[in-house]
């Protein structure tokens, strides 16, 4: 396995030679070179690459949720094609 480390910036695993370790609010974290280098742009510049971080981080949340359960509760619960949950014989 490769040695990565989690960038709590970009929040992305990286190689260990992309990465640095940051004082960040009293705690060392782990930052990438890429998320260094692209703090010291201008605001614009920061603003763009912040908005595409964000927009990623979404996407990879709202895919996460959407599988978040394991299939076969997704088709015990009927959720996986809408269908309604299977009748159970001998209940009540």
């Amino acid at each position: 396995m490769t040695d990565t480390v989690f960038c709590y910036s970009c929040r992305k695993h990286h190689a260990r030679d992309e990465v640095t370790l940051v004082q960040s609010k009293g705690v060392k974290r782990w930052r990438c070179l890429k998320s260094i280098a692209e703090s010291r742009k201008s605001r614009d510049q920061r603003d763009l690459f912040g908005k595409e971080t964000t927009a990623l981080n979404q996407a990879i949340h709202r895919r996460q949720s959407a599988h978040s359960l394991p299939r076969p509760v997704l088709e015990l619960f009927g959720t996986l094609r809408g269908s309604a949950p299977p009748r159970i014989e001998g209940s009540m």
